[in-house]
């Protein structure tokens, strides 16, 4: 009798690991009509102060050589990577009352216990720090990064000690929180991307050069 080999099943992404383990608890909240306004928050970045538009003396002190310089400046954050933030912005959910911002990416050497799929891997963490605006407890199990290559294919996360464990499960109106996580990018990658929301709003997009 001839044996029949059983096929090896592809490896779950940690994308799709984290949303399955959440999905009924999506589900369930969704259907309680917690989180039946969400969905469309998109993401502002917060660059500082602009100057009012309806200031009458700032417009006339303003040269229109210099306003042809800001408009131009303006124009070339319009192009192509004007949609991606970087560690000098800081990403608002208006609706949700959330704030994040990102720290440059380190490299780090996981520990012995670390959990990692990726076989060949270069590994890097960033930091994140989630500030609650609004004026509920907030809850983050939805918030949730992943991250890409430079060719844009889905990388594995690192789990090691608190890297990898996200923000406090609950935080209150006016608190701030930091979180540390890993990523296993393919050796000698020079960028990566991460994207992070609370997986009902639009995501906000770091991009980092390493």
């Amino acid at each position: 009798m001839t044996a029949t080999a059983t096929p090896q099943q592809p490896r779950t992404s940690f994308r799709r690991r984290r949303i399955q383990a959440l999905a009924g608890l999506a589900a369930v909240t969704l259907a309680m009509g917690a989180l039946t306004a969400c969905g469309e928050d998109k993401p502002t970045k917060n660059e500082g102060a602009a100057t009012p538009a309806d200031s009458d003396t700032t417009q006339e002190e303003t040269p229109d050589q210099d306003t042809g310089e800001d408009e131009a400046a303006d124009d070339t954050a319009a192009g192509s990577g004007s949609d991606y933030f970087t560690v000098d912005d800081m990403a608002v959910w208006e609706e949700s009352g959330i704030e994040i911002s990102a720290e440059a990416p380190e490299a780090f050497a996981p520990g012995e216990y670390a959990f990692i799929e990726a076989d060949e891997y270069d590994a890097y963490k960033v930091e994140f720090t989630l500030t609650n605006t609004g004026t509920e407890r907030l809850e983050t199990a939805f918030i949730m990064p992943f991250a890409y290559d430079e060719n844009g294919i889905e990388v594995e996360g690192i789990y090691d000690g608190d890297i990898g464990m996200g923000f406090q499960s609950k935080v209150d109106p006016g608190v701030t929180v930091t979180a540390e996580y890993g990523f296993a990018l393919p050796p000698g990658s020079t960028s990566f991307t991460v994207e992070i929301s609370d997986l009902l709003d639009e995501e906000a997009v770091w991009k980092f050069e390493l």
